[in-house]
């Protein structure tokens, strides 16, 4: 396309270039042959009418020049010109400088004048070849110059297409790619400005839609880790009250179900809160603190110390300051969910927790007396899990953590001991809170 505007403005720019380029010769040839006609007039006087030859002055080889009396006869020594006047000399004898074309020459006669009276008329001369070869000459550089004008416009133009037409084949094939599943596949940002942003564009699309299908992936495996536990307790609730038999059937049966029915709407609060954990742009952090730290203690009671004795491993919950908590309570009921089941199928011992005030954070401690051998930082790492685990676990309350301003961190290996730092303060979550760290 841009071959084919460059060609179109050639011819337009090109045809009146070459008019001018012929009008500009042929300009030039007239004037040569008018000043070789006024030097040689120079040479006819007054003597000229009593019969005094005239001498001219020399002229270049391809000009001729002749003298012609008032009547029209060829008085100059050399034969410069035809013996009798032509219509071009003839038309110089009235008193006005003529030109045109004679044959195959280009014709100026200039008259010489004594008074008011025209006593000679001076005739130069040239061949139109020579002229016309000049002109042809020019028009040959014109075209030349317009080829190659052409050319330079064609490999610039190839190099243009290839500078567009590069990043465009890396971002159709790169949209290939990801159509095809390839998520991973990203376009190098090159080219025109337009063409960056849109790959740019394209490579932020991508990142976001990773982003959108890891977190959830991480969901779903967050939701079955946290039901795992809860679903095997009422799995076991519901076979003891099958296989009770005797006279204590019925009341085991009553007591089951009303075990049974606790745990299944632990259940429904469970999906609830990693549902909300899994979008915290939702803006649960806007209400006032919603339990104080003595709250908590009693729901750890309640909830763990019945599992815990089952396992004989007594639960001490200790709290040493009342102070009222910034992060959701299921952000807090979560995370320590968690710990204490972390602490309950890989620890050893008594669980203790304890509540204490940091100024600016109150740090809960869960510890047992058990040990972990793995560092810190593999321990937090998704799917790298030190026992039968899946890694999940302390992966998932890390990130809950960091997500709305606290932190959770093993603080020390033997016994083993987990602190979470629970901002006073409300903080803003993180729009896309992502960990890769797992249970021990």
């Amino acid at each position: 396309m841009a071959v084919v505007a460059v060609s179109v403005a050639l011819v337009l720019f090109g045809i009146p270039l070459a008019l001018a380029a012929r009008a500009t010769i042929l300009n030039e040839e007239r004037s040569e042959l008018e000043r070789t006609a006024l030097l040689a007039s120079r040479q006819v006087g007054p003597d000229f009418l009593a019969g005094d030859p005239v001498e001219l002055p020399p002229v270049e080889s391809d000009k001729k020049v002749a003298v012609y009396d008032a009547s029209l006869t060829r008085r100059s020594p050399t034969a410069g010109g035809p013996a009798t006047a032509d219509s071009v000399t003839r038309a110089a004898a009235r008193g006005v400088e003529s030109e045109g074309v004679v044959g195959a020459e280009f014709v100026v006669a200039v008259p010489v004048t004594v008074g008011e009276r025209v006593i000679a008329v001076v005739r130069a001369s040239a061949p139109t070849s020579q002229t016309f070869a000049g002109i042809l000459l020019a028009w040959a550089a014109l075209a030349l110059s317009a080829a190659l004008a052409l050319g330079v416009a064609v490999l610039v133009a190839r190099r243009q297409a290839r500078y567009l037409s590069t990043p465009l084949e890396a971002l159709a094939s790169a949209a290939e790619r990801v159509a095809s599943g390839d998520l991973q596949r990203r376009t190098e940002p090159v080219g025109t400005p337009e063409l960056v942003r849109l790959a740019r564009t394209q490579n932020e699309m991508l990142d976001r839609l990773c982003d959108l299908i890891a977190r959830e992936r991480r969901l779903t495996a967050d939701i079955s880790h946290q039901l795992r536990t809860p679903v095997t307790g009422l799995a076991l609730g519901l076979q003891n009250a099958l296989s009770s038999d005797g006279n204590a059937a019925a009341a085991d049966s009553h007591a089951a179900l009303v075990d049974a029915l606790g745990q299944v709407r632990d259940l429904e609060r469970t999906i609830d809160n990693v549902i909300q954990l899994a979008r915290p742009e939702a803006g649960v952090l806007g209400a006032a603190p919603v339990r104080s730290v003595e709250d908590f203690g009693t729901e750890i009671e309640r909830r763990w110390h019945g599992p815990l004795s089952e396992a004989g491993r007594p639960l001490v919950v200790t709290a040493q300051t009342d102070l009222a908590l910034f992060l959701p309570q299921f952000v807090v009921t979560e995370i320590l969910k968690i710990l204490l089941d972390n602490a309950m199928h890989h620890g050893a011992g008594r669980v203790t927790v304890v509540f204490r005030d940091l100024g600016s954070f109150v740090a809960i401690d869960v510890a047992d007396e058990g040990s972990v051998q793995a560092r810190s930082e593999e321990l937090f790492r998704r799917g790298q899990s030190g026992s039968d685990g899946l890694g999940i676990g302390l992966a998932l309350g890390r990130s809950i953590a960091e997500a709305y301003g606290g932190r959770l961190a093993l603080t020390r290996q033997q016994p083993t001991r987990f602190t979470l730092m629970v901002p006073l303060f409300p903080a803003e979550p993180d729009p896309a809170p992502a960990s890769d760290d797992p249970q021990r």
